[in-house]
């Protein structure tokens, strides 16, 4: 493999790939959205004209904008602007960002690794809303976003990484226990430096990019976010295992519940994770979701 494994320049290497290669017409759909601001109507008209002129967005939009993760009034949403409405400028926003992230990654090579990425995207997504309401989260809704996006960085890397990639994932499938210095060895870098840099350069996510900085406080929505990756990672080798058992634990200890009081609905959570990856037109990554 010809990847220079000096640390800085080998991550610098990648984002500049991802961006300016890989990635540029996400790269500008996000800075147009991003840029709008709810300061008047016109903003609104803006965004909607956006997220219109691509007619795979807006469909998608719509259809994670009626699912019971994000409608709970159950009235239909059949327009853009009714979904402003409905759901906050802001929030609608940050759905439409996720769409163009998930849509731009779809349309390269998916390998296994990339749908598997997405599967637990889409899983984590749901635990932690579901967590955020259980705590009275004002906005769950941003916190299933981040906990989407969690690994925006490492779903952008294994779609485009080509023979670095190939290396990475024997190496990985060679070692799983200790992924990050497999990657620092190979890379010169960790995939989670790749999240880093992309979600502060392309603010997809303010809480995400708490998320990151870490040193959050317990029963943060911060934290909500980070158990709800480790709750969806942990439970892939299935709900009885030893290490599903020891996620499960923690998130009783978040929501300060008996274990068995959380069990039914966090594995009802997973089988609405599978609806979830269908409207972001991931219907291949469901399979990966434990069911």
């Amino acid at each position: 493999m010809t990847q220079d494994k000096n640390g800085s320049h080998g991550l610098n290497a990648w984002l500049g790939r991802i961006r300016d290669q890989e990635l540029p017409i996400f790269g500008r759909t996000a800075e147009q959205i991003r840029d709008l601001t709810d300061s008047d109507r016109a903003a609104v008209s803006e965004l909607a004209d956006a997220i219109l002129r691509d007619p795979g967005m807006t469909a998608k939009l719509l259809r994670i904008a009626n699912s019971v993760i994000f409608n709970t009034s159950g009235i239909h949403i059949t327009t853009v602007s009714r979904a402003v409405v409905m759901l906050g400028f802001d929030m609608v926003r940050q759905v439409a960002l996720s769409v163009a992230f998930v849509d731009a990654l779809l349309r390269g090579p998916v390998r296994e690794r990339v749908l598997r990425e997405m599967a637990r995207a889409c899983h984590a997504a749901v635990q932690a809303r579901w967590l955020a309401v259980r705590r009275h989260d004002v906005l769950p809704e941003e916190v299933f976003i981040a906990a989407l996006l969690f690994r925006f960085g490492e779903m952008a890397f294994w779609c485009f990484a080509g023979e670095a990639g190939d290396e990475l994932d024997e190496a990985l499938r060679h070692n799983p226990q200790y992924p990050g210095d497999v990657e620092q060895s190979l890379l010169g870098f960790r995939l989670h430096q790749l999240t880093t840099a992309l979600v502060r350069d392309w603010h997809v996510s303010p809480l995400l990019q708490s998320v990151i900085k870490g040193d959050y406080p317990k029963r943060s929505r911060e934290q909500a976010v980070v158990l709800a990756f480790r709750l969806a990672e942990g439970s892939e080798g299935g709900w009885g295992a030893e290490h599903a058992r020891a996620r499960m634990k923690e998130v009783a200890d978040y929501l300060q519940l008996p274990v068995d009081d959380i069990a039914e609905p966090v594995m009802k959570n997973a089988a609405e994770a599978a609806t979830v990856a269908e409207c972001y037109g991931a219907g291949g990554a469901a399979r990966f979701i434990p069911q």
